[in-house]
């Protein structure tokens, strides 16, 4: 596995990370599987909680509306998908039409030939499975696809898990339901980001180049960093309650910049939770996000601030050390984008130097 497709590896789990909502997690995970992959077809199995041998929902990549609903009713995970359940390890076919182990597919279902699948597992049990299935250049499934499946399904296993204990703490009514709910979610992200970093070393030998290798070490260290970040994560979380524009805020910055080793800072001003309407919040979790994951991939920094400021206007101000402003050409879309939301919204956007090194962006729309 090279350099860039670990980086790619890494920037997807940065931008999975990044979304509070589980089936949107799952759609973003399945196209990142497709495209990291190189493959036709990516899906995503999710098992029934009360039946663990059957899928509930079935997420699906490369086959548009249209041919899903031609296909009909998703699969119920026997064939090769129930191979994948029932090994709780990957799953390899050359021939799918030739394979024991499949079933043959549906009527108006695509041809294929070629498949690879690998559980996830979240905690002691699997969570569901990540499917591909025939690579664009034709060739069989080989060990870096699976290595790549294999990370991918690592992080959305924290991912995932998170995302449900999260859903869990915020149903949770008793003081002592949502301690113990909160403890579980730091130790599940600790052994889910550790795994990640093995298997980031483990990838080490294979790579011929010097970078390449520096590439790794510098992800195990983010990594590290990340987990021990998480202890002061977690206070903030148990002292939120809620889907309130506060506890959001406070969730997406520490999740983004836990993923990336970053130490964050979060500064409110003002009433925040009550004159953010859900449109504003949307809002400032998709400005914040954008500009977050900037800082991520260009800035090179250790620090990260955000201050949220609610009065007349909201102000979302992101300030980082890193090495300032970058002529990275890829970083031009996500300031075109933020320059047309806040114009969209009557306000402004602005980046400039901070006033010691690295960078400092603000986002101004009226309420």
């Amino acid at each position: 596995m090279n350099e860039p497709r670990l980086k790619d590896i890494f920037e997807a789990l940065i931008e999975v990370v990044s979304k509070l909502d589980i089936d949107e997690t799952l759609t973003l995970l399945a196209d990142h599987t497709r495209s990291l992959t190189r493959s036709r077809y990516a899906a995503i199995g999710v098992l029934d909680p009360e039946h663990e041998h059957q899928l509930l929902d079935f997420v699906t990549s490369g086959i548009d509306s249209r041919e899903r609903e031609l296909i009909g009713k998703p699969p119920s995970g026997d064939g090769l998908l129930g191979t994948v359940i029932t090994s709780r390890s990957a799953v390899i076919s050359n021939s799918i039409a030739d394979d024991k182990r499949a079933i043959g597919f549906p009527p108006n279902h695509p041809t294929m030939k070629h498949f690879l699948g690998v559980p996830i597992i979240t905690g002691e049990r699997v969570f569901g499975n990540i499917y591909v299935t025939d690579r664009l250049d034709d060739q069989p499934f080989d060990q870096i696809d699976v290595a790549i499946l294999e990370t991918l399904a690592t992080g959305a296993s924290a991912v995932i898990g998170n995302l449900l204990l999260r859903q869990a703490l915020m149903r949770a009514q008793v003081e002592d339901d949502r301690t113990r709910i909160a403890r579980d979610l730091h130790d599940d992200i600790i052994q889910r980001l550790f795994a990640v970093g093995l298997q980031l070393q483990a990838a080490l030998p294979s790579l011929q180049r010097t970078d390449g290798a520096r590439f790794v070490r510098q992800a195990i260290e983010d990594l590290d960093a990340a987990i021990g970040e998480i202890r002061t994560t977690i206070f903030e979380l148990e002292a939120s309650r809620g889907d309130s524009p506060r506890a959001e805020i406070l969730d997406l910055t520490s999740r983004l910049c836990m993923i990336a080793g970053l130490r964050e800072h979060v500064v409110f001003s003002g009433p925040i939770d009550t004159l953010l309407t859900n449109s504003t919040k949307s809002l400032a979790l998709t400005v914040l996000r954008e500009l977050i994951t900037n800082v991520i991939k260009h800035a090179d920094a250790n620090e990260l601030r955000v201050e949220i400021q609610v009065s007349d206007n909201l102000k979302i101000l992101v300030v980082d050390d890193g090495i300032g402003i970058s002529d990275d050409p890829h970083i031009g879309h996500g300031i075109v984008n933020l320059h047309a939301k806040a114009t969209d919204h009557g306000g402004s956007f602005s980046i400039a130097a901070g006033p010691l090194g690295g960078s400092r962006a603000t986002f101004i729309v009226p309420l």
